[in-house]
């Protein structure tokens, strides 16, 4: 019962921001008392803090079958861009803005570390390209990294300021910064091959 709470809460919250969701509501969608969901969980953060850990570890889960399922770095990029682009298409804007906002402290540093280590994983995806030939050598990998990571920072904290998502949904201008990030860093070759795995990865979301 605890898996089926947490698996559906996180749904909920995913759906429409972790403030618009009550534990009334939760204990409803689910069909169960609140006095019983109250027995798994003591309080609304408890349940968000249960929610929040399970996603990570689904994140470092869903890393791994990406890291797998390819042996060509540009590739693996693309099929992690899409695999989020997916995530944000049933992701309300105010998921992530209420985790920041609401819960700074040890499940944003859980968050953090994971993200210190995707950002050097991008460091040395950049540095591969470079040696491979697929990205220009006057790019500064670890400088490349902080630039993606901030504009995605920029999107997942600020993105309803500066990118109304009525107007431009997050999943789009996540995708924009990925594509643009990687053709930034692109030698011809590159971009040849960029382009073509972007193409055929693109299919499969439609």
């Amino acid at each position: 019962m605890k898996e089926t709470i947490i698996d559906r809460a996180l749904l909920m919250f995913r759906k429409s921001g972790i403030r618009n969701v009550t534990m009334d509501r939760v204990a409803a969608e689910i069909g169960i008392s609140k006095r019983t969901l109250y027995e798994y969980f003591p309080s609304k953060d408890a349940l968000v803090e249960a929610c929040l850990i399970h996603e990570l570890e689904r994140r470092k889960v869903m890393a791994a079958e990406i890291l797998s399922s390819s042996q060509h770095i540009i590739e693996i990029y693309i099929l992690f861009m899409w695999n989020y682009v997916s995530e944000l298409r049933k992701t309300h804007h105010l998921f992530m803005q209420d985790i920041r906002r609401l819960y700074p402290g040890t499940l944003c540093k859980q968050a953090s570390e994971f993200e210190m280590h995707i950002k050097q994983k991008v460091t040395a995806f950049v540095l591969q390209g470079q040696r491979e030939g697929f990205f220009r050598p006057d790019v500064d990998p670890d400088l490349a990294a902080i630039v993606l990571f901030q504009q995605i920072q920029m999107l997942t904290e600020n993105g309803d300021t500066i990118f109304p998502p009525e107007k431009y949904p997050p999943y789009k201008v996540f995708a924009h910064i990925a594509i643009h990030f990687i053709r930034g860093l692109a030698t011809l070759e590159g971009l040849k091959i960029i382009d073509h795995f972007y193409a055929l990865h693109a299919l499969e979301m439609k």
